[in-house]
């Protein structure tokens, strides 16, 4: 998902002549990166060059400092050049910007480094990932990195301001943090070791706004962005035994590396998905079958058809779709109603709502046994959902 990294680093002698060091670096389209000069000293002048022409410029001579950006190849207002260190961040990186970067560092000993940049293309991309999930869910955030190495370091940061994880390889540093007066993220974050993705459990909607990831290795920098949206309402299908349902990805197009999954109740077992990458897609009968031919998944938008829904379907549905450039976690409460016998009494049509009432009651204190040898946490989230399905019964399919 998202960022892809293929990179190596290597010394020429006599192929580039005054080159010291060529670094090669992919980066995903909307992301950023920032190449490092290394210069531990004052130098003189310190230039970056893009394909030949000048983009960045610090220059010391005479005691005095100064800074110049030009904006040749379009890159008005992207351009961050650190007057200090003489680094260069490109923000939103552009199919445009795939090419050679020269820095070259003029004092007693001249040296240069070139950075071949190719941005992978996605045409989706504005610079942040846009996350959309349910209050009380838990995400994962992905940095893209395949694996990290052992000179590599991750910092996540939340709107802007405090570093709440931090891996650092080489020193053996994993450590989450919370900063909050409040402890909005207490015993709620989680790191991958081996990717840096970060998985924050229990959403709420004090913890949803910007989160952004710094992917730091020896000569450069990538920087990515999550916008995280967390949404309180639940989607509420009520449908007659025996028609169809379509559950709504929002989805218009479902393209480049999407994944889209469906999942019923609280089983782990996938019912039907889209794997984009692959060009693959496929429904499954689910637990006992009790999907068997009733399945259709619409390829372009991702959205679910249940064909001759029955009263075994009612339940919660879970959509998860993920991609570079947006990650996308919704819930359907679906309930069918029974169309009873036209001969039946008003008296037994509400006996029958009574005893549905019941069974479900019955239903819910299996689930609660059940979900008490796993999960407290888990436990209150389902009969939340439970009592929400009942009430939408009683209030209206009787």
């Amino acid at each position: 998902m998202a960022l892809e990294l293929f990179l190596f680093t290597f010394f020429v002698i006599g192929v580039f002549g005054d080159v010291d060091e060529v670094v090669s670096v992919s980066v995903m389209e909307g992301d950023s990166v920032t190449l490092r000069s290394d210069v531990t000293d004052v130098h003189d002048v310190i230039e970056w060059r893009f394909q030949g022409f000048l983009i960045a410029r610090v220059n010391r001579e005479s005691n005095k400092v100064s800074k110049k950006i030009t904006y040749y190849g379009g890159f008005k207002d992207r351009l961050e050049l650190d007057i200090q260190s003489g680094d260069l961040k490109i923000k939103n990186i552009r199919n445009t910007d795939t090419g050679e970067y020269k820095l070259k560092i003029t004092s007693t000993e001249s040296s240069s480094k070139i950075f071949n940049i190719t941005a992978v293309s996605d045409p989706r991309s504005d610079g942040v990932t846009v996350v959309s999930v349910m209050k009380g869910d838990s995400v994962v955030l992905h940095t893209g990195v395949p694996k990290i190495q052992n000179d590599d370091e991750i910092l996540w940061r939340f709107r802007d301001k405090d570093v709440i994880a931090k891996i650092k390889k080489d020193e053996h540093i994993h450590s989450t943090y919370d900063h909050s007066a409040d402890g909005i993220f207490r015993s709620r974050l989680h790191l991958n070791l081996q990717t840096g993705d970060i998985i924050i459990r229990d959403i709420r909607n004090s913890t949803s706004g910007l989160y952004e990831v710094d992917f730091k290795k020896s000569s450069y920098t990538t920087h990515k962005s999550f916008n995280v949206i967390v949404s309180d309402q639940l989607n509420r299908v009520q449908v007659k035994e025996g028609v169809f349902v379509t559950l709504g990805s929002g989805l218009t197009n479902v393209e480049g590396d999407d994944l889209v999954q469906w999942r019923f109740e609280h089983e782990s077992h996938v019912i039907a998905k889209i794997n984009k990458t692959a060009s693959s897609s496929s429904t499954s009968d689910g637990a006992n079958g009790r999907f068997r031919g009733r399945l259709e998944l619409d390829d372009e938008t991702g959205s679910l058809t249940i064909r001759k829904i029955a009263a075994e379907h009612t339940g919660l549905y879970h959509l998860d779709i993920t991609g570079s450039k947006h990650t996308i976690f919704k819930k359907f409460i679906v309930f069918v109603c029974a169309v009873p016998d036209p001969g039946l009494s008003p008296a037994a049509v509400a006996g029958i709502v009574v005893g549905v009432g019941v069974f479900l009651l019955v239903v819910a204190a299996a689930i609660y046994y059940y979900q008490t040898m796993a999960s407290i946490t888990y436990i209150l989230k389902q009969k939340e959902n439970i009592s929400i399905l009942l009430n939408y019964h009683l209030t209206v399919c009787n």
